[in-house]
This record gives structure tokens, sequence and C-alpha cells, in this order.
């Protein structure tokens, strides 16, 4: 049998795909993976055709795919959250990496679901209560691997044993991207302490960095409590990435997203704006933070320039900067 494996979207490895690749080719079956948007998807005939999308904003491209191969199976969080793998009798956890053959870390979950139910987040819906999934050297690939470990949990320190894992992360001399983020707001000391003494990078594996939120402006003093701690047991400032939802809550506005931004600046930390709708406004501010434009740009100059750091006169020709 002739197997398709469409990744609609996303930069790292799809989870489910790997497991559907492992799956087949177990039963000795040919298996192709390509890209959304890639040359020759549409040029073959498949005996069986699956795909995955993440995010709502790619749903014209699952659309097409089911034009194209109406017995496609699409799955993910962008489609439809109640169709999982296991409905279509794939129950594996291995991963076949060879369908990623210039990815070298390993990756996947020490734990499902999440502790909270953010009424923004679609993580309590589709993975349900806290539950472990796999050790450190369950999810390793093993030599000549390298030690290095993509972490997809959405809520680390919600699981039981996560003092396991972390013995097994600092102990095994593995870097580790805790690449969904960890919750600041609920750290303890113990967490905090935990998170410094491991080797953590950012999802290239070279930068030292820790990814949290800062989904609501109401949850401001749990928030830096918990940055505070991660400073105390010696992470640097500079090395938490924090994100802000914009454009969620009702009645928000500048001035609000402004304050969440200048805030984590001020602490020394990186902020890095979260559109939930992609109006202009938001991009735009979102494009303003990330490429740290907002250091020496005042916002009224960059929203006179459409949003575009090229659009800007010198000092001299805008009044603005004066």
């Amino acid at each position: 049998m002739n197997v398709l494996l469409v990744q609609l979207d996303g930069k790292l490895p799809n989870i489910a795909l790997m497991r559907i690749a492992a799956h087949h080719r177990a039963l000795g079956d040919s298996v192709t993976l390509k890209h959304g948007g890639e040359r020759g998807l549409w040029d073959a005939e498949w005996d069986r055709v699956y795909g995955s999308a993440i995010f709502l904003k790619t749903r014209p491209a699952v659309e097409r795919l089911r034009r194209e191969y109406p017995n496609a199976i699409i799955g993910g969080t962008g489609v439809d959250l109640s169709i999982t793998v296991e409905q279509h009798g794939i129950t594996t956890k291995a991963q076949d990496y060879s369908i990623y053959p210039s990815f070298a870390p390993s990756i996947g979950f020490t734990q499902r679901g999440c502790r909270l139910k953010c009424s923004f987040c679609v993580v309590p819906q589709k993975e349900g209560a806290i539950r472990e999934e796999q050790s450190i050297y369950d999810l390793w690939r093993g030599e000549p691997h390298p030690r290095e470990l993509h972490l997809l949990d959405n809520d680390f320190f919600g699981q039981a044993h996560w003092r396991e894992r972390i013995a097994e992360i600092r102990d095994g001399g593995f870097k580790v991207a805790f690449s969904q983020g960890i919750n600041a707001r609920c750290l303890t000391e113990e967490a905090a302490d935990a998170i410094a003494s491991v080797d953590y990078r950012a999802d290239n594996m070279k930068t030292r960095t820790i990814y949290t939120a800062w989904d609501n402006r109401a949850d401001e003093a749990q928030l830096f409590n918990g940055l505070k701690r991660l400073v105390k047991y010696g992470v640097k400032p500079d090395h938490i990435m924090v994100y802000i939802l914009v454009g969620y809550w009702p009645g928000e506005t500048h001035k609000d997203r402004d304050y969440r931004r200048q805030r984590l600046r001020d602490f020394g930390a990186r902020p890095y704006p979260m559109p939930f709708v992609r109006t202009p406004e938001l991009i735009g501010f979102q494009r303003w933070v990330i490429g740290a434009y907002d250091k020496t740009i005042p916002w009224k100059v960059f929203t006179v320039a459409r949003y575009e750091p090229r659009n800007i006169k010198p000092a001299a020709e805008f009044p603005l900067f004066q």
C-alpha cells in the first residue's frame, strides 16, 4: 500500500504523522511525507491519505486536501478535536523519525493534559486531565542521536513524577526545550530551582530560553512571582520569553497590551505578542515587539508607517521622532 502523509502546517515534526508512519511501515507499506504547498502533492495516486493541521488558519489547505482526496483522513486541532489516530486502528506509540531525516533531536511528551481550563485553550478538551506519557529515556532515541529533547508537554509540572523527569534530564546531560512553555503562575520554589538546574534551550537548541505566557493582565502578581523565582535560582531574565495573548479579552485596548509589553521589558524578559485574531493592528503590534522596534521606535511612529519599518523616515524628516 502506498500511503501519503500531509503536514499542512507547523514547523516541528508532527507526532501523529510519525505514529501513523510507524504503523504503516510495520505493515510493510510505503510511506511518503509531504508538506502543504509542496510540489507534486497532487500528482500521484495513493491508496491511503492522512492529513494533519494544527491551526485554524490552515482551513483552506484542509479543504483543498479534501477536494483532491475525498477519502483522506484529516485531523488535528485545526480540523476536529474528536478525530484521533486510535479511531483508525493506530495504537503504537512508536515514532518514525525517517520521515523527518534532517531533524536530529528527540521529540514527544512526558505528560498530556493540563490542570487548568483556560477559556482560549483547546488542551483540556483535546487531552483531558493530567496523565503521564513517557519517561525521558522512553522519549530519547538513544545513541548515536544527540541528547537533545523537544518536550511538547502542556503542563510539565502538573504531573506527579516531574521530579523524576527533571532528574533524568539533568543527570543524563540532556539539552531540553520546553517547547509549549511552563506555567510561571504556578511555579513553586522547588520547580523554579529544578528548571534552573537543567540545560534548558530554545527550539533551535542553540540559545538559552524558557518559554512562558502572560495571557491575562489579572495574573500579573502570580506571573511575576514565578519569574522572580526563576531569576532567584539562576535563570537570566533575558532567557525568559513571555508570550502575550492579545486580541482575546473583551474591551482590550492598546494601552493594556502596551502595559504588559513594557512591564516585561522593564523586568528584562522578552515579550512575544500572540494575536488571537489577526487584525492589521495586532499583527503590527506583534511585529513591533518581536523585531524589538519598540525599544527605539514609538508606537505612534510605527502606526503611521503602517507597521512597516521600511516606511519610517529619518528622524529629521519625521516630526514624531522629535
